[in-house]
């Protein structure tokens, strides 16, 4: 298991590499998002100013206190000054709270359409899409991602704004204040370009290695929770403990890492900020003696110094915002602009209701590069049950895959009832499918909800007529609260034969022409099974069905036994047919259904 999630953490990690530090592409891409609230975006800008006004206003404010009204002994004056300062603080509240609401409020808004958007289309991706991506990885994207896309663009956003405005402020205070003692303060600047530009080369290294332990932190804990079963069946508790603690080891000092180049910059900032504060503390003060500078003025001027390396030590945190955002727009929209494999044709109309003739003509098909099926030439008659058999890997599956249209044929044609099914929508022919797949997947909801799936105006009398037919209401009545029992994430809360069952009305309920068994009785018990065998001769009546099976009793029910042999079809008749040909199917059914007959 370790191999194979390191195998799995290192396919990952170039698609996890962190983003340029700035990609305008990106940026303006993110910045779209924006564009359906720009009313409330720049009513908070408004606030912005307001807001930065209001700070800028605070030192001046000191000063003419200390000249004004100290200085001169008024007392009325110095109250007044004081009332000023007050309201100015109200207006700076009132302000700022109403630039957070707003921003939050967008913040929001954003993430609920990132999310829609994303969601939706990875609705449409292809299956190949999902494959190669895994569930781990999408997840992060569309959680971790979007979260961190939405603090870029609310408090990141209203920071970088509320910390330029201020800065530009602050200079023009300065200059017009006294020119000379700005231009000192400006002397330490070079100082803090070089302690900014040595913590941000390294910041972007801890930054990319904090993502990729993430990352592969994250897709070990999503295999291992998926996998817990296993995992305590074998008694892989230790070892997997101690792959974690490594993974989660890593991150731990990457993430130290990262704060101790924190620790560096902010104290660092700090300290020139005071040597700044120091040399107009000195030279001011000489001015103040000789009498060419108030002492109003230069703590104003000392008030406004400690402003002015604020928002600069901020901006430089910004970065870290501005860093994960482009690596996790980067991500996001690798999601966005994947391109969907298979989509409906510009002029694909509706399947109307078929009968259920399949017919596959010279069809090649493959999965990335690697051809899987060469050739294949199979008819399917309305109402005829076709049975595929092979060992592992023969191509059974993808021959399914490409009726339900989950994939697109290379070459050759594939139709039903004549219609070519790359002419058609693909909710059309869907509609018309019922499909149960091995691994029988079971929603959280009820059993009621879970049968009901494929056809959601099913009445609760026609949701146990399709129980009954699979022999399933018995063991559902057995529950105390009968169809509206829970089954739990994924329906753990059934056994595994019980979720078959549950699949098998599934299926039967949405009343499809085509009905695909993928290997679907291989987890139920001989008796299930024959329960379930009775009930599909009754219903695939007038039904045409494609069943992948190691079951002996499927295959002996088959109108046609397809035999696949490393993507070809080698041989195709009935059972009894096939067994006196003595050929492929004959020595596959000697070596692996022999068991399997003295069962049934």
């Amino acid at each position: 298991m370790r191999s194979a999630i390191a195998m799995a953490t290192t396919a990952q990690d170039a698609e996890d590499q962190i983003a340029r530090e700035y990609d305008s592409r990106i940026a303006g891409r993110l910045l779209g998002y924006l564009r359906p609230y720009r009313r409330r975006v720049i009513l908070a800008l408004i606030f912005m100013v307001i807001t930065a006004g209001s700070d800028l206003a605070i030192p001046p404010l000191f000063g003419w206190a200390i000249d004004a009204g100290i200085g001169s002994g008024s007392f009325s004056l110095l109250l007044g000054i004081v009332g000023i300062y007050v309201a100015n603080l109200g207006v700076n509240f009132g302000a700022r709270m109403g630039q957070l609401y707003l921003m939050g409020w967008v913040g929001q808004q954003i993430i609920y359409d990132m999310r829609m958007q994303m969601f939706t289309h990875l609705q449409r991706l292809s299956l190949n899409y999902h494959d190669r991506r895994g569930v781990g990885r999408i997840m992060s994207r569309l959680v971790g991602d979007v979260g961190v896309i939405q603090e870029m663009l609310t408090m990141g956003l209203l920071g970088v704004v509320t910390d330029m405005l201020a800065l530009v402020g602050i200079i023009v205070v300065m200059l017009i204040l006294d020119w000379k003692l700005a231009l000192l303060t400006f002397t330490v600047l070079p100082l803090m370009i070089v302690l900014i530009g040595f913590w941000r080369k390294r910041a972007m290294a801890a930054y990319r290695t904090t993502r990729l332990t993430l990352s592969r932190l994250s897709g070990n804990l999503a295999e291992s929770i998926a996998g817990v079963r296993v995992i305590q069946a074998y008694v892989r508790e230790a070892v997997n403990f101690r792959f974690f603690d490594k993974l989660n080891q890593e991150n731990l000092e990457a993430h130290r890492h990262a704060a101790r180049l924190s620790s560096l910059l902010f104290p660092g900032v700090t300290l020139i900020g005071a040597v700044a504060t120091a040399l107009v503390l000195y030279f001011g003060g000489q001015l103040v003696l000789a009498t060419t500078l108030t002492v109003g003025q230069l703590v104003t001027f000392i008030g406004l110094i400690d402003r002015f390396f604020q928002p600069l030590r901020d901006l430089s945190q910004r970065y870290n915002t501005l860093q994960a955002a482009m690596a996790s727009g980067e991500r996001i929209f690798d999601v966005l602009d994947a391109e969907v494999d298979v989509k409906d044709a510009p002029d694909a109309y509706e399947l109307p209701p078929i009968v259920g003739r399949v017919v596959y003509d010279d069809v090649y098909f493959g999965y990335g590069q690697v051809e899987i099926l060469h050739g294949i030439n199979l008819v399917a008659e309305p109402g005829e049950t076709v049975a595929l058999v092979g060992e592992t890997g023969a191509g059974k599956s993808s021959i399914i895959n490409l009726l339900m249209r989950f994939y697109d044929i290379w070459s050759g044609s594939l139709t039903i009832d004549g219609h070519e099914l790359r002419q058609v929508t693909q909710a059309s022919l869907r509609r018309q499918m019922g499909i149960v797949l091995q691994d029988t997947f079971l929603f959280a909801g009820t059993i009621r909800e879970n049968i009901r799936f494929g056809r959601l105006d099913a009445t609760d009398a026609e949701i146990e007529a399709a129980a009954r037919a699979v022999n399933a209401h018995d063991f559902i009545m057995s529950y105390p609260d009968g169809y509206d029992t829970e089954v739990q994430e994924r329906g753990s809360r059934l056994s595994v034969g019980q979720r078959q069952l549950i699949s098998f009305a599934r299926a039967l309920l949405a009343d499809p022409r085509i009905i695909i068994l993928d290997e679907a009785t291989s987890s139920v018990d001989t008796h299930t099974e024959r329960l379930i065998q009775q009930a599909l001769k009754r219903l695939l009546a007038g039904r045409t069905a494609f069943v992948i099976a190691h079951r002996l009793s499927t295959i002996k029910e088959a109108s046609k036994v397809v035999v696949m042999d490393h993507g070809r079809i080698v041989e195709i008749g009935t059972h009894d047919e096939l067994l006196a040909r003595r050929g492929f199917y004959y020595n596959l059914y000697t070596m692996q259904f022999r068991a399997g007959q003295a069962a049934d």
